[in-house]
């Protein structure tokens, strides 16, 4: 260290008197008391995964889900993790694996992810439960989901019973398990209303909502148009009511509109008819938490599949489901 040797020879001694070293004659200088072993710190997270197509879409209460992650494991980092469309299984892969060679991964949360992604999640054992709709052959996973086959019916029951003839359902994804639930509570509900299948008109947010407009324009111009509109996300209602303006029209007086919300909406949207869950969405929070947290501990689970029930409101009436 360019340093002479009577220097260095000073320098151990000042290590020695303060403890730092310590000589044993014919053994050598060892470490001293004066330095204690550094306890080795690992935080622990959990990662709650959204694929990047979802997150302009999903009403889920992020930060309502980061609190009741936080109250099951107190001492564990919650970490947001928005999957990339393009590579989503790579990026996954690459985040789990440098999380695992660290001891940091302490389990995860996709919601509305692919199957891919989820059969990914499966293969690597780690602690995983599902917030939305699993691909029957991937039950073996824990979930909680909402019913969405009781929330399509109820939507399109209402619709049918207020006179409607002319219904367009408007969804957020193209042949996900949620999205077919959806559809054939809607078509249970037009057979029971004595309308035949043409009465429905079906219509999939394409990511991109100046395209979505563009649709929603095309299907209120025709002149069978339809008289009433199910959104199956809250955020597509702005898009629906934005075209109706551009084109002269109004809600209620030209249309009907009724959504599905996974929480209780905002002021400005609960005016229109909405399904919600029956439980708050911190109760629903609680739960996957609470599932995952046993899972964690190596408990077993009493239902790996949770479905939570529906009703529908408005300013007429509440519907609960059956």
């Amino acid at each position: 260290m360019g340093v002479s040797a009577a220097t260095a020879h000073r320098a151990m001694n000042v290590l020695v008197r303060d403890q730092v070293l310590t000589r044993e004659h014919g053994r050598g200088t060892f470490v001293g008391k004066a330095i204690q072993p550094t306890a080795s710190v690992s935080v622990r997270t959990v990662y709650i995964l959204i694929e990047e197509q979802q997150r302009d879409l999903t009403s889920v209460p992020l930060d309502t889900l980061v609190a009741a992650v936080r109250a099951e494991f107190p001492q564990t980092n919650v970490q947001f993790s928005f999957i990339s469309g393009q590579s989503s299984l790579e990026f996954l892969r690459q985040l789990v694996e440098v999380a695992q060679l660290a001891g940091q991964f302490a389990g995860a949360i996709p919601i509305s992810c692919s199957r891919e992604v989820y059969r990914y999640l499966s293969e690597t054992g780690e602690p995983v439960v599902v917030l939305g709709s699993l691909y029957p052959d991937q039950w073996q996973l824990p979930s909680v989901d909402l019913d969405y086959q009781q929330s399509g019916h109820l939507m399109m029951e209402y619709l049918t019973k207020r006179g409607h003839k002319k219904i367009a359902l408007l969804t957020t994804g193209g042949g996900r398990p949620g999205d077919n639930a959806l559809y054939d509570g809607a078509t249970d509900a037009i057979t029971a209303a004595g309308l035949p299948p043409n009465s429905l008109l079906m219509r999939i947010f394409p990511q991109d909502f100046d395209g979505f407009q563009t649709q929603i324009k095309e299907m209120l111009q025709r002149k069978d148009r339809p008289t009433g509109i199910i959104c199956a996300s809250d955020r597509l209602v702005g898009a629906v009511a934005g075209s109706l303006r551009e084109l002269g029209l109004s809600i209620p007086g030209n249309l009907e509109l009724v959504f599905e919300s996974q929480s209780t909406p905002s002021e400005s949207l609960s005016k229109y008819p909405y399904v919600k869950p029956k439980l708050s969405f911190y109760e629903i929070a609680k739960t996957v938490a609470g599932m995952l947290k046993r899972i964690v501990d190596r408990e077993s689970l009493e239902n790996k599949r949770v479905i939570v029930p529906v009703e529908l409101h408005s300013n007429r009436a509440t519907v609960s489901a059956s």
